[in-house]
């Protein structure tokens, strides 16, 4: 694991970076208005996120970036670049995503891109799954299977069992899972 770096490192992507400095299948970490941002270059363009992963802030130009995903360098959480979403635990929260403009052999990443608040997954068909799922376990992990549950649109009745009295947490260092990431659309009672 390395130390956080000063979040104006690399370029700044508001000026534009030359297309060819971007890697086939990888990214350029860079910046814009002081927030760290990949950039990357995937089959079908450019894509641009937020360059600190959401569960520990750990720069994602360390992790593993490969067929559209980038993977977390310190817990391993993975996230889409076409969509920011946190599609592997332990991140819950989604990545945020920059509006990317091409000029003149010139690849520039501007503002941010609104939230998107919709499901990734195409709604299940009637009768094609259970209408009811419990899951066991109040923690991390039974939170992001709700979830990932909801992202994929399973909209059936979930009932998550615990013993604990709070809302989920991270264990390993009883860090509370923030609002932020329990903001999403679980549904969980």
């Amino acid at each position: 694991m390395s130390g956080h770096s000063d979040a104006t490192e690399g370029p700044d992507f508001g000026d534009g970076v030359p297309v060819a400095a971007v890697p086939f299948e990888g990214a350029l970490a860079g910046h814009v208005g002081g927030e760290r941002v990949l950039l990357c270059r995937i089959d079908d363009g450019f894509v641009a996120v937020s360059g600190t992963c959401t569960h520990y802030g750990a720069p994602l130009s360390e992790g593993r970036i490969e067929h559209g995903e980038v993977r977390c360098p310190w817990h391993h959480a993975c996230f889409s670049l076409r969509t920011g979403r946190a599609i592997g635990a332990p991140a819950f929260a989604s990545l945020q995503r920059y509006r990317v403009e091409l000029a003149d052999d010139e690849v520039y990443v501007r503002e941010a891109l609104p939230e998107d608040a919709g499901p990734t997954g195409a709604p299940p068909t009637a009768g094609a799954s259970p209408q009811r799922i419990v899951i066991v376990g109040g923690g991390a992990a039974g939170f992001a299977a709700a979830e990932r549950l909801r992202t994929l649109g399973y909209d059936g009745t979930l009932t998550m069992l615990s013993d604990d009295t709070v809302g989920p947490c991270d264990r390993p260092t009883s860090r509370r899972i923030t609002s932020q990431e329990r903001r999403s659309p679980s549904g969980c009672r």
